[in-house]
């Protein structure tokens, strides 16, 4: 078997982006009800969350997972906020204005 743990993908080591890919899906249906999924709103809240946990938080292989997939969803939300793919996203301010 290859040799996975201490490798680097970008500079991060694997075990963090893997454990950031198991937290994500976590997170994101955590977070739908209180800011939504895949809008503008729900992006801004995800990035300053993963700001906000490595400041807070310290640094660590669980805390810059947390921050890694907070960070992706929050772009990925803020992709979609902006240009408007997959539509039926969760938006919990959706009809407030």
């Amino acid at each position: 078997m290859a040799k996975i743990i201490g490798r680097r993908a970008g500079g991060v080591p694997l075990e963090t982006m893997f454990l950031a890919g198991v937290i994500k899906p976590f997170a994101e249906n955590a977070l739908t009800p209180v800011v939504g999924d895949g809008n503008l709103i729900s992006g801004a809240v995800k990035c300053v969350g993963s700001l906000g946990v490595s400041q807070l938080a310290g640094r660590g292989t669980v805390q810059d997972a947390v921050s890694i997939a907070l960070a992706v969803d929050g772009v990925e939300d803020l992709v979609r906020g902006v240009f408007g793919f997959g539509g039926g996203s969760a938006d919990p301010f959706a009809g407030a204005i």
